[in-house]
């Protein structure tokens, strides 16, 4: 709500409550309908069981008017700046440009995107031969073609060795698909029959987005619409300043490191730095703090970082719509050059792994201290890893590409107990992928799927546990690349939490062949029936893991998340078996006396004994 006395951006713009609401449900609603067509047509399982996409609508100036419910977060904040620099590419009046039933379709992250996979269709609105709305569609292509399945590269040295780029074009003019570029498109790709489908559903789901705008402003007058479209930005960015007048001033800071550059000699890890400046209803996010460009593929853009700030802040102040009023409100000092501001063109096919967890990661660790009731200690990040290789099974034979991904746990909170498992702080929207299905599409065989005890880091509040995935190919030899971060530094923990451990990613494990393959790996072969294990971390801790009552710590051993030896080691508590295997009890004298001996010893520690 805003201040007392104040006017509220609808009443300033001449919009009862109950309208302002209506038309603000409806446009998201629209991008509901837009997300629909994408996951129903699409054939990428990525996309159609992943859900790695996202719908959203512009005004005419590319300003962010609204995002649907179902819309992978970590495209949301970088649409205004593909759809501004679109329209700053293009070099010449919109209406000029464009005519009525135009697509553009671009994938290219310097005009304003994420990296090279995530391809994009953006169509503009017209009433009465006036552009009013840009409605788009993104999804992340399975292949992006360049020399490794998959096209993620830890080695690339520029963007040029990701994949095609393209940037803005006219896929379908007045309505027309351009067969052509269309073929030039199908032949840079691997599997070009999974992305023709995924082009033409979000084709079809711009096509319906147009329509229902249009037909929005048929209902309610164009007038109205616009002045909607004005006074949501304008609420979100009050809500969010009102949000900020209420913090004390000063000044927070929080540093975030990834593993290491892939592409350099040295093992030092790379910083994200944030310091956040609260002055009244202003906040500063200040990255200038941050390492320069990295020579590998772990930098991203300056819009990726605004997302990744935006979808965080969000994440702390849920009740702010998602539109450009937060970036508004937020006051983003990023340099150029920077690993997480990279000019055109370094490499940036892992930024999702790399800089957006770890920007959100600065986000959540700066206004932890400030309000800490509202945010949580580390969450687990992304690692991709992807494979690829020729399926000889009957019916199937063609080349396939395949992404394995895992969810992990979300970090302890102050205000609440524990946190939720299988999910990622910027990508909630995402689903896992069932096992089941990824046996049936490509030659793979799954031998495990679980949550891994021990797997979190410990505190009062412990962070969620990680998951551990185990597979292998059945028909033959695959190609394997992962490109992701977490191995060296696990999630973080706070106020006397400890950090969860770093990511695993094995080939072989247990045998004569085991070789770590790490997430900076390109293009390692993986033979037929190897086993490849890949453990994906939980979140860190919040508080001290001696405070943690001893019945919470039993009930995790009863739920097989947490061992003895492990809540003897890190919780101080002491389990012994019951009369049935299944069953533990606290032994709480050897609790108490096994507490004490450990608050001692970390006393010392503190004081600087031995």
């Amino acid at each position: 709500m805003a201040n007392a006395g104040t006017i509220s951006p609808a009443t300033e713009a001449g919009i009862d409550p109950i309208t302002f609401q209506v038309l603000s449900n409806a446009l998201s609603s629209l991008v509901d309908e837009m997300a629909a067509v994408v996951q129903n047509c699409a054939f990428s399982i990525v996309v159609s069981e992943g859900r790695d996409y996202s719908g959203s609508i512009c005004n005419a100036d590319g300003d962010l008017i609204a995002t649907g419910s179902t819309d992978q977060p970590a495209h949301i904040g970088t649409i205004p700046y593909m759809v501004k620099g679109l329209l700053e590419w293009i070099g010449m009046p919109k209406e000029e440009y464009f005519r009525p039933g135009d697509i553009v379709v671009t994938n290219d992250a310097y005009i304003g995107g994420t990296h090279n996979n995530d391809v994009r269709v953006v169509m503009p609105v017209f009433v009465n031969g006036r552009i009013v709305a840009f409605v788009q569609a993104s999804e992340h292509w399975t292949d992006a073609g360049g020399h490794i399945p998959g096209t993620f590269d830890p080695n690339a040295r520029s963007s040029h060795g990701e994949g095609f780029i393209i940037p803005p074009i006219h896929l379908v003019r007045a309505g027309e698909l351009d067969r052509d570029f269309l073929r030039v498109i199908l032949r840079n790709v691997r599997t070009p029959e999974i992305a023709y489908g995924d082009l033409m559903a979000q084709i079809g789901a711009v096509r319906l987005g147009s329509q229902r705008f249009v037909e929005l402003v048929d209902e309610h007058g164009l007038d109205l619409v616009e002045r909607e479209m004005s006074a949501l930005v304008r609420h979100a960015e009050v809500l969010l300043r009102d949000e900020f007048r209420k913090l004390p001033d000063g000044i927070y800071e929080f540093t975030a490191l990834i593993d290491r550059d892939p592409g350099a000699d040295s093992d030092d890890p790379v910083r994200i730095h944030m310091a956040l400046t609260i002055d009244g209803d202003r906040a500063s996010y200040d990255f200038s703090r941050s390492s320069r460009e990295a020579k590998g593929a772990i930098n991203g853009t300056r819009a990726a970082t605004a997302s990744a700030a935006m979808i965080a802040t969000k994440a702390i102040f849920p009740w702010v719509p998602l539109n450009q009023g937060v970036l508004t409100a937020i006051d983003l000092v990023l340099p150029e050059g920077l690993v997480c501001s990279a000019r055109y063109p370094a490499p940036i096919s892992g930024m999702a792994a790399s800089i957006f967890p770890a920007v959100s990661d600065c986000v959540l660790g700066t206004y932890i201290q400030v309000i800490p009731e509202r945010c949580m200690a580390g969450p687990t990040g992304l690692v991709n890893t992807v494979s690829g290789g020729y399926d000889p099974r009957p019916g199937r034979e063609h080349e396939f590409v395949t992404y394995v991904w895992l969810e992990g746990g979300w970090g302890g909170r102050p205000a609440k107990k524990d946190n939720n498992t299988a999910m990622s702080l910027f990508a909630t929207a995402a689903r896992n992928v069932p096992v089941e299905q990824m046996e049936r599409l490509f030659p793979l065989r799954f031998d495990t799927y679980r949550i891994e005890p021990d797997s979190f880091g410990a505190g009062l509040h412990r962070g969620a546990p990680g998951v551990t995935k185990i597979w292998r190919y059945t028909h033959g030899d695959a190609v394997f690349t992962s490109l992701g971060d977490g191995e060296r530094f696990g999630p973080w923990g706070y106020a006397g939490g400890k950090s969860a451990p770093g990511v695993r990613i094995v080939y072989a494990p247990g045998t004569d062949e085991e070789w770590n393959l790490g997430v900076f790996c390109t293009g390692a072969e993986i033979r037929r029936d190897r086993p490849i294990l890949f453990f994906h971390s939980g979140g860190g801790g919040w508080g001290d893991p001696l405070d943690r009552p001893p019945e919470w710590v039993l009930d995790d051993i009863e739920d097989e998340i947490l061992t003895p030896d492990f809540a003897a080691k890190e919780f101080g508590v002491v389990v012994v078996p019951g009369d049935r295997p299944w069953q533990w009890h606290v032994d709480e004298g050897a609790t108490d006396d096994l507490r004490t001996e450990m608050r001692a010893r970390a006393s010392q520690v503190a004081d600087g004994g031995s």
